[in-house]
């Protein structure tokens, strides 16, 4: 055997070990606002979308929803305490149009009024939400929002993951190329199945599927636009962008709830507000404190001799693949292993000729944060070529 025939097999071996040494895992990450510095509070401490980019912010429209603020209480390096209500928050409803009338000047097909050409946002405990019908306190998560140059392409029987268990599948394209069938599903359940023209009118290539939502008919949950379909021998295609898409579990916000510390005190359709009524909130030093939902304040770790009160709010996100991990197989008929073959270069070459990989996921579908490999995987490189390197020896 030839050394570049050696070097091949060692190519592929390493090839073949790489996969097992990398990991896939979530990653939480923090997003702070503006750092608050000072001996004694200049006044009240008001956090906006401008100087906390944890809260909403539609950055085209200029617009943002939320306000955290800490009302004048004499903070200070010694006094470190906001006392019950001096802490407040307040968001309300902003109308927003879709990207698909923004730049095409098409409607998603709606009964109700207004939605056709747009929505209400809201920023809630810093997250995005849609208000049912502009109701401040009728929210549902936003989910999915396409602009203007995102696009997806979609092979027929392909079912694409949208997120929250929703599922979209472009299922047939007739013989003339001028209709498509879509599937709407979520947790496996068929929620709508329709036939979209891909010809003729712009509006005609809108798909949209529409339900009733906290007593109010004909809410548009999803929508898309059908820019492209191809027919071939043995692949069918369709593109689609401004997918728009929200889930169709409502959050319903009620006076007195509490979230975290904060207690709601005005839940109303134009607007929420919530104070930590029955609660205060020590800014000891080198802690988190929480807040409501995933905002929290951070303290600085300060020496006896610095009287500077020093923080910032934040908001955790999670990012990356958060998925369960998948339970073990069953063991049936358990019988012992026959002894392992020795790893001999014609042995690695008759393991590769019949290996056979599926690419189960697109990355498209499902974004992951990767970890390189870790020490244990560089080693179990190493060793295999090491392995590999005395086989050569040994036949030539």
């Amino acid at each position: 055997m030839n050394y570049i025939n050696k070097l091949v097999i060692l190519m592929i071996t390493l090839m073949l070990c790489i996969p097992f040494a990398l990991g896939v895992q979530a990653n939480t990450v923090e997003i702070r606002g503006e750092i608050q510095n000072f001996t004694t509070q200049p006044g009240d401490i008001v956090f906006t979308p401008y100087n906390f980019p944890g809260f909403f912010y539609d950055v085209d429209d200029d617009i943002g929803t939320e306000t955290l603020t800490i009302l004048n209480c004499s903070l200070s390096g010694t006094q470190r305490t906001i006392p019950e209500e001096a802490l407040v928050y307040s968001t309300s409803p902003v109308y927003i149009d879709y990207e698909l009338y923004t730049d095409m000047g098409l409607t998603v097909e709606s009964d109700n009024p207004g939605g056709d050409t747009g929505y209400y946002m809201e920023g809630w405990l810093a997250e995005d939400y849609v208000c049912i019908d502009g109701n401040a306190d009728e929210l549902v998560k936003l989910l999915v929002e396409f602009e203007d140059d995102d696009k997806k392409t979609l092979r027929m029987g392909e079912g694409w993951n949208l997120g929250a268990g929703f599922v979209l599948t472009a299922q047939q394209i007739d013989l003339e190329g001028d209709k498509v069938i879509f599937l709407l599903t979520k947790d496996g359940k068929e929620l709508d199945l329709e036939v979209v023209s891909t010809g003729g009118r712009a509006q005609d290539r809108v798909y949209t599927y529409t339900t009733d939502l906290a007593n109010e008919e004909d809410i548009p949950v999803f929508s898309c636009y059908v820019d492209a379909v191809f027919r071939g021998t043995d692949t069918n295609i369709v593109q689609v962008e401004y997918v728009f898409l929200m889930d169709n579990e409502v959050v319903e916000i009620d006076s007195s709830d509490t979230y975290g510390e904060m207690e709601v005190r005005t839940a109303s359709k134009s607007g929420i507000v919530m104070t930590n009524e029955d609660n205060t909130i020590d800014l000891d030093t080198d802690s988190k404190e929480h807040i409501m939902g995933n905002m929290y304040f951070v303290i600085a770790d300060n020496d006896d001799e610095d009287t500077v009160l020093r923080f910032y709010p934040m908001v955790e996100v999670t990012t990356g693949c958060d998925c369960p991990a998948p339970e073990p197989c069953p063991v049936v008929n358990v019988t012992p292993c026959e002894p392992c073959p020795t790893m001999t270069p014609e042995v690695v070459m008759e393991y590769v000729n019949v290996t056979e990989y599926v690419n189960v996921t697109s990355p498209q579908d499902v974004e992951t944060t990767k970890t390189l490999p870790g020490f244990e995987g560089f080693m179990a490189m190493f060793g295999v070529m090491g392995v590999m390197w005395l086989i050569m020896r040994q036949k030539e």
